[in-house]
């Protein structure tokens, strides 16, 4: 359970910041909700790989 909370509420956060990126450069509404759902699937092993990288420093300290 609480891994999949946690990967949830970060695919949800990232949404949120692509949607008012969007909102921010004037993208019509709508295809900024679309994007706010495809873009964090779609850039997944990126942000991926750059969390991994920043964990491995405190998951060292951590064990």
């Amino acid at each position: 359970m609480g891994k999949i909370f946690w990967l949830q509420a970060f695919y949800c956060i990232t949404g949120i910041l692509f949607y008012v990126r969007d909102l921010f450069a004037q993208v019509p509404m709508g295809k900024a909700m679309e994007r706010a759902f495809i873009w964090p699937y779609a850039q997944w092993p990126v942000m991926k790989f750059y969390l991994l990288k920043a964990w491995a420093p405190v998951q060292g300290l951590l064990s």
